[in-house]
Order: C-alpha cells, then sequence, then structure tokens
C-alpha cells in the first residue's frame, strides 16, 4: 500500500513533509486528519512526557480522532524530516470515490484497528465474568462498552437493557453521575461513592461505586472503568443508626441534665434521708447510754436480790427521763428463768411481779447484745391486748447470767420521734 501511495501521482498532493521540530498535530487541536507514515521519526507527546516514537513506514496514525471525531489527546511531533500520508477529515468522502484501491485498504487498516479494541474488549469482558464485583466499562462520553455478569445481576438489566445505553442510564439520578463523573476526570480516579439504581425487577439498589480512567498505549483518554459493590445492606444498617441516633443523642443530653441535677441537689434531696439516719443514730446512742446506766445501778441489788433498791433505781431513771421524753415505758428485770423479779412503769406495774417471760419470743441475732420483744398487753382501750415492743439485754456480774434488763418502749414516741420501727430495733448493733 504504501508503494501505491508514494508513485501514484494523482495522490501526491497528500503527501506532506516536515523538517525536524516541526509540529504534525497539536494535543486538543480541532483537526481529525488521517496519517500514515512514509519516512522519517514521528515523537507522540503527552503535556511534557513523550510517551510513544513512530519510525516505521507504513504506520497509520492520528486515528483516534479521525475515527471518534474529537480532539487530538495528545501531540505529534517531526524528531527529523517527516514524509507523510495525510488525508484531511473533510476530504475522506472525494477521497474514497477517487481512490477506492487505496482507500479500501485505509479502511481495511482502520477496521483491524478497531477489529484490535473489539477483541480486547471481549477478553477483558471474559476476565471480569470471574470477579464477584460488578465491572462496567464506558468509553469517554460514558457510553456502556462492555460489562461482566455481577453488573448484570446488581444493576437488574440483562444485553438489551445495557447495550447501547449510558452510565447515567442505570442510575436514579443522573444529573449525580454527570458530576461524578466530572470529578473521576478532575482527579483520574475517586475512591467511592454511594449512587442508587434505578429500579428494575430487582428493585433499587445503593452501589459503592470505585472508579478509573481508561488510556491507550499513547496516553490517551479512552473511557473510564466503574467497580461497583452492593451497599444496600450498609446504607439501611446507616439509616437505622442516623434514627437511633436522632433519639439516642437528646435521650444522652437529657440524662446527663438530670445526673447534674441531681449531683447538684443531692445534698438538699438527701437531708431528709440523713435526718431520719442521724434520728436513728441517737436513739441506738440514747439505748447505749441508758442501759450501762442501768446496768450500774441494778446489777449489785439485783445480784442480791434486794427488790426494794431495785425498784428506787428504776423509779429515778423513769422519773428523770420523764423531762427528757425519753422513749421508754417501763423497766422490767427478767431473772435466769425468764420469771419478772422486779419491774416499774409510769402506768402502774406491781402485777408483774413474778410473771413469767418464757413463752415470748427473743428475737435477734446470737451475736448482738440485745434482743427485740414483741408483746400484747391488754388495758381499758385494748381489751384484746395492745401491741408493744421490748428491747432486753443481758446481764452478767463476774461471768455469772444473772438475767434480763428489759426496757419497754413508747411506740407513739419511736415513730413520731425517731421514724423507728420493729426491723431497725432488730438492727441496732450494740
Amino acid at each position: 500500500m504504501l508503494d501505491e501511495l508514494i508513485h501514484n501521482q494523482d495522490l501526491q498532493k497528500y503527501i506532506t513533509t516536515y523538517r525536524r521540530g516541526d509540529y504534525i498535530f497539536l494535543e486538543g487541536d480541532d483537526s481529525q486528519d488521517l496519517y500514515v507514515l512514509v519516512s522519517g521519526h514521528v515523537e507522540i507527546i503527552k503535556g511534557d512526557k513523550k510517551l510513544d516514537e513512530i519510525t516505521e513506514p507504513g504506520t497509520l496514525f492520528g486515528e483516534v480522532s479521525f475515527l471518534l471525531g474529537a480532539k487530538r489527546t495528545a501531540t505529534a511531533k517531526a524528531e527529523r524530516e517527516v514524509k507523510v500520508f495525510r488525508v484531511p477529515k473533510e476530504d475522506i468522502t472525494d477521497f474514497l470515490q477517487d481512490f477506492p484501491t487505496v482507500a479500501g485498504k485505509i479502511t481495511k487498516l482502520l477496521a483491524q484497528r478497531l477489529d484490535e479494541r473489539s477483541q480486547a474488549l471481549y477478553g477483558l469482558k471474559e476476565l471480569c465474568d470471574q470477579l464477584p464485583d460488578a465491572v462496567i466499562i464506558t468509553d469517554r462520553d460514558g457510553k456502556i462498552l462492555t460489562w461482566n455478569s455481577a453488573a448484570e445481576k446488581l444493576y437488574g438489566r440483562d444485553w438489551h437493557g445495557l447495550h447501547e445505553a449510558t452510565i447515567g442510564d442505570v442510575y436514579e439520578d443522573p444529573k449525580a453521575v454527570e458530576e461524578f463523573l466530572d470529578e473521576v476526570q478532575s482527579k483520574h480516579a475517586v475512591k467511592e461513592k454511594i449512587l442508587k439504581t434505578k429500579p428494575s425487577s430487582k428493585g433499587s439498589h445503593y452501589v459503592s461505586t470505585s472508579t478509573t480512567l481508561l488510556y491507550n498505549g499513547h496516553h490517551n483518554f479512552q473511557g473510564v472503568l466503574f467497580l461497583g459493590r452492593d451497599a444496600t445492606a450498609i446504607q439501611k444498617l446507616e439509616r437505622r443508626y442516623r434514627r437511633v441516633r436522632s433519639w439516642l443523642i437528646p435521650s444522652l443530653v437529657l440524662l446527663g441534665l438530670m445526673v447534674t441535677a441531681l449531683f447538684l441537689g443531692y445534698p438538699y434531696f438527701s437531708r431528709g434521708v440523713q435526718s431520719v439516719d442521724i434520728q436513728k443514730e441517737e436513739l441506738r446512742n440514747q439505748l447505749a447510754r441508758d442501759y450501762l446506766l442501768l446496768k450500774s445501778l441494778l446489777i449489785q441489788p439485783f445480784a442480791d436480790r434486794d427488790r426494794d433498791k431495785t425498784t428506787q433505781a428504776m423509779k429515778e431513771f423513769l422519773n428523770m427521763q420523764v423531762e427528757n421524753k425519753a422513749p421508754y415505758a417501763g423497766v422490767v428485770l427478767l431473772d435466769q428463768d425468764k420469771r419478772v423479779f422486779d419491774a416499774y412503769s409510769t402506768v402502774g406495774s406491781e402485777a408483774m411481779v413474778g410473771s413469767s417471760y418464757r413463752g415470748i419470743e427473743f428475737q435477734g441475732s446470737e451475736d448482738s447484745l440485745h434482743r427485740v420483744l414483741v408483746l400484747y398487753r391488754p388495758d381499758e382501750t385494748h381489751p384484746m391486748g395492745k401491741r408493744g415492743l421490748e428491747i432486753a439485754f443481758e446481764l452478767e456480774k463476774e461471768g455469772r447470767a444473772l438475767g434480763w434488763l428489759l426496757l419497754q418502749l413508747d411506740m407513739a414516741c419511736l415513730k413520731d420521734s425517731y421514724d423507728v420501727n420493729e426491723e431497725d430495733l432488730r438492727r441496732f448493733r450494740f
């Protein structure tokens, strides 16, 4: 074919010579002429980087812009004197008519180039079909060139749904896809972006999409590779998380305010509780002091079985407690058999002497100094018996058990002045 181009006199008008350093075409030019190298050395440059060299006579170049009708994606520069066969884009119709033999051979070369590209795309599709992620390859304008089987499943479209479509056709928001492609071309690659697919037979999906720009051997931009993965489950989880967060954060703020209020108000809120605890502590201390006082007064006359002295000591003790509004209604001494040796109360207790406490349960821990007694004594207003509480302390002298000292308690005073009940008395420790 090259001989026909060179020696055909009618084709001489298409032969162009460039001197060393001349530019055959520039990157970004609108020219779409087709070139066949006759002789010389041509460099292909993109930016300030040399991508390729053309030295083989008969080599076709400039065919990408010629075929696609696009701007030049690289610069062709004569390294030394270069002769080329140049077919202007605007003369292609006349050229095909006037020189059908040569035109047929050039057309065949172009077809071979396209076939090489088609075979590469087919081989790439075969490879991509083995990948679990969805793969779509588009040309520079976003038209879908090839895809794998995973893409058909993810996007819910077969060959008829993807063939001749653009990448914007498979997503719900074409404008978002357009902005995405602009971002890809400005950055050359975008790691990840979530896009929603159009509804299909399999519904809509959120697709996590990563992209890379594709270049040919001359570093000319050819298209975009889209790698997609189903992110629907993750998006649903994130939406649930956002819903939870929308009420959880206010709840945590409210809880924080409540804790702060409780912390700041605790001294005020706890005063009531503290006052109750202090009252119970006061009663426990008073019981302990009065037990020790009575023990010192009664231990010797009780050991001597001198009832006159025990009665006098108990009487003086109770008269003194009336002035102090103490919670006592009477004092009782029991011998070792739990029979009343002596008793004195503000309402009279002579009838109690000689009676027995053996049928009454002495409640409390074995390691405690005291016991709690619950009993019912009849009176004028309670003929069936009025419930009462007594607290008992064991009396010993020189390691010998003498009996028990009982303090009869005023129930109304316990409740009103100390807020103490039967269980509180059992929990006391002396």
